[in-house]
């Protein structure tokens, strides 16, 4: 069972539009959705794990949810995690705590789990359909359950242009 698993997880945390995907996407090997704006709208739970059949493939599936993953080629990661987070959090820029399991297959792979989070932001955008308050508070509470376990490294993505002393995220970690 995989649930029952006690790995270490790596929970990538910043302000939004920082770099926290283009991080994990180089330390997980795998591409995810890129663009202007927000892209992380819902948090990404993405479990590396060694291939047992000899090919690579990905599972995705929506946490809670009773349907089955389905299975994809690791060249549609990034549209198909496009495509689950418009149909959670809606085609504009809402932000939703249902989060997305992505389980990626590859050859001679090392177990380890990362958590891309939302961007802690403090003004909602249009389409957003809270204030910036709320939005914020949303935000902190799910990277907030997110670091709370004992086996999670939180990894705080902040520009070099920000004053650390006031990065939410630094503040999270303490």
């Amino acid at each position: 069972e995989e649930g029952s698993i006690n790995s270490t997880r790596i929970v990538v945390v910043g302000d939004q539009s920082h770099g926290k995907s283009s991080l994990l996407e180089a330390l997980s090997g795998v591409d995810l959705p890129r663009g202007e704006d927000i892209k992380t709208r819902v948090p990404l739970v993405m479990q590396l794990r060694e291939s047992t059949d000899g090919t690579e493939y990905a599972l995705i599936s929506v946490e809670g949810q009773s349907e089955p993953p389905e299975r994809i080629t690791l060249d549609a990661v990034a549209s198909k995690v496009d495509e689950v987070t418009a149909r959670l959090a809606g085609s504009e820029k809402a932000v939703k705590d249902m989060p997305i399991e992505l389980k990626v297959f590859r050859l001679d792979q090392d177990d380890l789990t990362l958590i891309d989070l939302p961007g802690i932001t403090r003004i909602a955008r249009d389409g957003q359909q809270v204030d910036g308050k709320e939005l914020e508070r949303l935000i902190l509470r799910m990277s907030r359950r997110y670091c709370e376990p004992q086996e999670s490294v939180i990894l705080n993505v902040v520009s070099a242009m920000v004053d650390f002393s006031t990065s939410a995220s630094l503040q999270l970690s303490q």
